[in-house]
């Protein structure tokens, strides 16, 4: 069974192999860690934010395309 890892053990560093790219390609672990640092539920609000801003968006371009009868 593998051992169980303390949450003060879980830490994200940027010099992890895991986050290593290729080279030209970058990454902003910025906003990764502004995402861990909500709570699911706050990450849930900002997906749902982010859902109806786009369904607004789309309604706006239905209407800027929408032909005249």
């Amino acid at each position: 069974m593998p051992k169980r890892r303390d949450k003060k053990e879980t830490v994200l560093k940027e010099d992890s192999p895991a986050y290593h790219l290729s080279a030209g390609e970058a990454i902003d672990l910025a906003l990764l860690k502004d995402s861990l640092a909500k709570t699911p539920w706050e990450r849930m609000q900002a997906n749902d934010d982010a859902l109806n801003f786009a369904e607004s968006l789309r309604v706006a371009m239905e209407k800027r395309n929408a032909k005249p009868k």
